[in-house]
């Protein structure tokens, strides 16, 4: 493909849509949006209106059908993705799509075995890994700067609970508990920071849910315990539907010293033998993850080499999250992580 802008149509005009994925497409040269979709219409008729170019339209078969669309970014409920992801990779479009990719594993393969034969790409939605601060933790830990084996503790705290004064986020985030605990759905960029950043598999999981109240469909307080085959081990708390949230934390640990990552400060620090060093960022994390996230979507289609954070990476990751889930119902005893590949 040559260096013209990546036309592109958006499914999905969520919060996720309007916050995240329209501001950063029209702030990028490499793509011009062609098309929304949703089921609601006066939000796909808004979303094009706010993008200045695009059609809307609330039949995914059109814009899948459009020969004028190089590629699609989904932007929906994991219980709705991959069969979106699937009949776009069948009608010739590339893919980004949001995470988790599938709720089962047998879903996801069938997004896997999809892009096979056509010979498209999929790009998970793994933001948060894109961008210089994972990449300096990643590098920082290639190099032997925290020694091994390493400790990850991650806590993790979001989607306040305020039935009265957000009922539309009450009614949305109750509706996604339906569907699976925070670990499953949070935990999927945990699980995919763990393998990326400990390049190994996990083998062994602990965990334990609480429901806060009793209306919610399942526990929206989920702790794990984990230990990879490489050594390393993980404490991963993650908590949805909370009146307030405790201070977050994303620390890793090692023989030789601790790399901590600050959302708040936009930054990462290494504390270690040879003293302290800082890299941070001079604009907002989370945009800044969603314009590189762009970027490589858009190298990858021009390309044709698959995305580091494809089909593979969304199966790893959603393996350890349905451990993790699944481990909520055998309280005290460790799990076996199963694989699709080892299905």
């Amino acid at each position: 493909m040559s260096e013209r802008p990546v036309r592109l149509g958006l499914i999905g005009c969520g919060d996720v849509a309007f916050e995240r994925h329209l501001p950063t497409i029209a702030a990028s040269a490499d793509v011009r949006l062609i098309a929304t979709c949703d089921r609601d219409q006066e939000r796909a008729a808004r979303a094009a209106l706010e993008s200045g170019t695009a059609v809307a339209t609330t039949a995914a078969a059109e814009v899948f059908g459009n020969p004028a669309i190089d590629a699609v970014i989904i932007a929906t409920s994991p219980w709705v993705t991959p069969d979106l992801t699937i009949a776009a990779l069948r009608a010739g479009k590339d893919v980004l799509c949001e995470k988790p990719m599938a709720l089962s594993l047998a879903k996801a393969a069938e997004v896997r075995e999809a892009e096979a034969a056509s010979g498209r790409i999929v790009q998970v939605g793994f933001v948060l890994r894109h961008g210089p601060l994972f990449s300096t933790l990643r590098r920082w830990i290639a190099e032997d700067r925290l020694g091994a084996p390493l400790s990850f503790r991650i806590s993790i705290f979001d989607e306040i609970w305020d039935p009265v004064g957000a009922p539309e986020h009450y009614a949305r985030i109750m509706a996604t508990l339906e569907h699976g605990a925070p670990c499953v759905h949070d935990g999927a960029h945990t699980m995919d920071h763990l393998h990326y950043l400990t390049g190994s598999h996990a083998t062994r999981l602990v965990s334990w849910g609480q429901k806060t109240r009793p209306e919610f469909p399942r526990a929206n307080y989920n702790l794990a315990v984990i230990g990879f085959a490489n050594g390393d081990t993980a404490r991963v708390e993650i908590g949805w539907f909370m009146p307030d949230f405790p201070a977050g934390e994303w620390n890793i640990v090692g023989p030789k010293g601790i790399a901590t990552f600050c959302l708040h400060e936009r930054s990462v620090t290494l504390r270690s033998e040879c003293g302290e060093e800082t890299v941070a960022l001079d604009e907002d994390w989370i945009p800044s993850c969603f314009r590189y996230q762009l970027a490589a979507f858009v190298e990858a289609v021009r390309s044709r080499v698959p995305p580091q954070a494809g089909v593979s990476a969304g199966l790893t990751s959603l393996a350890l999250c349905q451990a993790f889930e699944r481990g909520m119902d055998v309280p005290f005893h460790a799990i076996d992580v199963t694989y699709e590949r080892d299905a």
